[in-house]
């Protein structure tokens, strides 16, 4: 009898040990499982070794997040993408992020179809921060178009209130890159006002447009002039003087143009020389003392530029030596040659010279040289060049209002033919 009593606890002893073990066995293995697979995960799935490459520069971006400044240095002005007049790099270097504060917390983030909504929030209220609050509609009627480029149109058109003939250029904001462009194009006209830069008078935000309201040069652009006209060598001189003065003001307040060629420049009737479209500008500072984006117009960009390597406003020297090899010969070098080819001629050739040199002063020669040198350290400054022989003794400017006269003449009539 005792027997069986002792061989019953011990069975029973057994199955409660057996019963503990599996318990503890089925914690252990569950343990295991949670790990491998956290709740809201699928069973099974397998686990993750590496973050994705997304995940990798989103964690670089925020971890580089800093507080605001005081005082935000000024974007460097956006690249377009794929226009007739400018082009960007595949190299080029990335905008300065604004700065912002990092979010608290437990604060939630906005998931990422909510992202492009915000961002282009971010923008739109950067835009009407610096615009002027009103119907542009009511003040101004519109004459007819002047010309059209990659961001938008140029309109003649009539201001109400004063009834002067005023320029409005309307850029559609079709992606970040044209709001950007309008931006810095507005502040960099509204911030540098100077006789040989093309006077701001205002801007507005209209739909999806931004309207900006500038002087009208009736001369027109100094490209138009060259289609109708060669000049002298005294008339070179004194629009380089003009657009020199106008290059010297930016430089010595650190905006770099990026784009100075002859379609931006423009004329007036009284023979006043003034730089326009400042959508490519950028605004060095003490911290950014050199830019590396590859922007501006294949024939008239600059060695450095071409090659991606940083640069400072001496690029915008290049571009003005070009400009006059334009004046001399009527058209830019490599004009006629596709994007790329112009990018391989550049860098193979070198420097470009005159088609005949022997046609044209050693003054002309010399200031273009002085220009056009490979090394930006050899090229000379706008300051400098203001003191070249074949600057100081350019005609006045108020000498190329005859000029732009028989350019438009010629134009009028070139249409007339046309017609006929």
């Amino acid at each position: 009898m005792i027997g069986r009593v002792c061989a019953a606890v011990c069975t029973a002893f057994s199955v409660a040990y057996s019963a503990y073990y599996v318990i503890q066995l089925t914690r252990h293995l569950t343990r295991g499982w949670r790990q491998a697979c956290p709740w809201g995960s699928t069973a099974g799935s397998a686990p993750r070794l590496a973050p994705s490459l997304v995940e990798e520069e989103a964690e670089e971006v925020q971890n580089t997040i800093k507080p605001a400044a005081a005082v935000p240095p000024r974007p460097e002005c956006a690249e377009p993408l794929d226009t007739p007049s400018a082009i960007q790099g595949a190299a080029s270097a990335a905008r300065p992020e604004a700065a912002g504060t990092p979010p608290a917390a437990g604060a939630p983030s906005s998931s990422p179809a909510q992202q492009p909504e915000r961002r282009e929030e971010q923008r739109l209220t950067r835009l009407r921060s610096i615009v002027s609050v009103g119907e542009p509609r009511s003040k101004y009627t519109l004459l007819e178009e002047l010309g059209r480029g990659g961001f938008g149109a140029v309109y003649k058109a009539l201001d109400a209130s004063t009834g002067q003939q005023v320029a409005i250029k309307k850029m559609t904001l079709r992606e970040e890159m044209s709001e950007e462009v309008a931006v810095n194009e507005i502040q960099v006209m509204r911030d540098n006002r100077n006789a040989n830069i093309v006077t701001y008078l205002d801007s507005y935000l209209v739909d999806a447009e931004v309207w900006l309201a500038m002087e009208f040069m009736e001369g027109g652009t100094l490209f138009d002039v060259l289609t109708a006209l060669y000049l002298e060598e005294g008339q070179i001189g004194a629009v380089c003087r003009e657009c020199l003065q106008g290059l010297h003001f930016l430089h010595s307040r650190q905006v770099i143009h990026r784009d100075v060629k002859s379609g931006n420049v423009l004329m007036g009737m009284d023979g006043s020389v003034k730089l326009a479209d400042f959508g490519l500008c950028a605004q060095l500072t003490p911290e950014r003392r050199k830019c590396s984006s590859r922007v501006g117009t294949p024939s008239w960009m600059a060695p450095e530029v071409v090659r991606g390597e940083a640069y400072g406003p001496k690029v915008d020297i290049w571009s003005l030596g070009i400009t006059g090899l334009e004046m001399v010969e009527g058209e830019a070098p490599y004009q006629r040659e596709a994007r790329l080819r112009v990018f391989d001629l550049i860098e193979s050739n070198g420097p470009p010279k005159l088609q005949n040199p022997r046609h044209h002063s050693a003054l002309v020669r010399d200031f273009l040289r002085c220009c056009l040198q490979a090394d930006e350290d050899r090229r000379w400054s706008a300051q400098e060049l203001l003191q070249h022989p074949f600057v100081t003794s350019g005609e006045p400017a108020s000498s190329l209002a005859a000029l732009i006269v028989s350019a438009k003449q010629v134009q009028e009539d070139c249409r007339g033919d046309a017609c006929a």
